[in-house]
């Protein structure tokens, strides 16, 4: 029931997002199964961590690894800094004047949060806002300006890390950390499922599990990513 293709890198994407959504969608549903599904959620983030520690591990011998997490921190400060100073420009116009939901679909300080594509996502709905709704912003270009340097930055890190991901890596106990995690992952999915049927919920899994997505909503999953080049 659990992908097998799920990389080491997503154990972690998808193991919280399911954690997340368990504890906000499915607990209570059947107060018998909550002890069965707290420890699952349990299990399923100690299995998530053992994977990022042998991961890490394994990493930690590769330079490039080093290289790409320093070169990353610039550009995702960048543009955390310019959505909150973009965020409290917008609340400094007059009552009423800017749909500031246009631009921001979450507060600027739950952005200030997020990782790398999440932030990507954000100022390009920016991006796209300020065209839309170009006579209510001030300065507008000043800060169309400033937000698409910084996605600039940000598009590049987030490219290199999805080259970094494409590096093979091997460590001792990884693929053993990865094998009991898809199957704590799997045991989770009966559980829910399980819990799901007994409520008579038309909650489907794919809200819970974003490995069966067709959309996906976890932050840092990499869907068809271009091959790494050769050298």
């Amino acid at each position: 029931m659990a992908d097998l293709f799920i990389d080491y890198d997503e154990t972690r994407v998808y193991g919280d997002y399911a954690v997340e959504q368990i504890a906000h969608m499915v607990l209570g549903r059947v107060r018998e199964l909550d002890p069965a599904l707290q420890h699952v959620s349990h299990a399923l983030r100690v299995a998530s961590d053992a994977v990022a520690a042998h991961l890490y591990a394994a990493r930690a011998q590769d330079p490039a690894y080093h290289q790409q997490v320093a070169l990353r921190e610039a550009p995702v400060a960048e543009a955390r800094d310019v959505l909150a100073r973009f965020s409290k420009h917008l609340e400094s116009h007059r009552a009423g004047s800017v749909a500031y939901g246009a631009f921001f679909v979450e507060p600027s300080n739950t952005l200030s949060r997020r990782g790398p594509q999440r932030l990507l996502a954000a100022m390009d709905h920016v991006l796209g806002s300020l065209d839309e709704h170009h006579d209510s912003v001030r300065d507008l270009e000043h800060w169309r300006g400033e937000i698409s340097a910084a996605r600039s930055g940000l598009e590049a890190a987030v490219a290199a890390d999805r080259q970094l991901r494409q590096r093979a890596v091997e460590g001792a106990g990884l693929e053993a950390a990865r094998a009991h995690w898809l199957r704590v992952y799997d045991a989770a999915k009966h559980i829910v499922q399980g819990a799901l049927l007994l409520s008579g919920s038309t909650l489907s899994l794919d809200e819970i599990f974003d490995d069966l997505a067709d959309v996906h909503h976890a932050e840092g999953v990499v869907d068809d990513a271009p091959p790494a080049s050769e050298e």
